[in-house]
């Protein structure tokens, strides 16, 4: 996932060792793709993929602001140059356009965003987005094992109630868990193999 450094200055490491020496220094604003945090001799560190493509760790203490994805989900919507009424309107994002939200401001005012080809600018923070979801393995982890269980409720119910005297409603009611299950699988194993590593 990408976010963006709020610390002043957030020391890189090349391995998960305080006493190692730091090779770069990331100041605020910093854009960088991250992992989930990893605990090593008592420590939290951050993986993190330099814009030079290099896998480093900061600590896990530095903060840090998560860019989310959004798209619009009204007909149109300005998107200004500045954050203030009457600004100079840079472009008009369509429906269901695709952008990153960056900062919200000004007590959720105004939104920086950026599209997807890498022009930023402000939006309204009254206009109607909606966040979407990105696929991580940790989602698809999730799904997997959420559809596993189901699949293996739905079994076990169908199979200890197929006898011909067992009520027709609860061997429906397996079937429906086993559909479920195995849709929740495949939607796991999709997100797990399709999402970026």
């Amino acid at each position: 996932m990408k976010a963006r450094i709020l610390d002043e200055q957030v020391k890189v490491y090349s391995s998960m060792d305080a006493n190692s020496v730091s090779f770069a220094n990331l100041t605020k604003g910093t854009e960088i793709e991250f992992a989930p945090a990893i605990r090593r001799a008592g420590k939290l560190w951050v993986p993190i993929t330099l814009s030079t493509g290099q896998q480093a760790f900061i600590a896990g203490e530095t903060r840090i602001a998560v860019i989310r994805v959004g798209a619009i989900k009204q007909n149109s919507v300005d998107m200004l140059v500045d954050p203030e009424e009457g600004a100079l309107v840079k472009q008009q994002l369509a429906r269901n356009s695709r952008f990153e939200i960056l900062q919200v401001l000004d007590g959720k005012k105004w939104v920086k965003i950026r599209d997807m080809n890498g022009n930023e600018g402000y939006i309204s923070g009254n206009t109607r987005i909606q966040e979407i979801r990105q696929k991580t393995k940790a989602m698809g982890r999730k799904n997997i094992l959420s559809g596993g269980m189901w699949l293996i409720a739905g079994l076990l119910i169908v199979y200890s109630n197929s006898s011909v005297t067992s009520g027709g409603s609860f061997v429906l009611l397996g079937y429906g868990a086993l559909i479920f299950g195995a849709v929740t699988l495949i939607m796991g194993l999709v997100q797990f193999f399709t999402a970026p590593t």
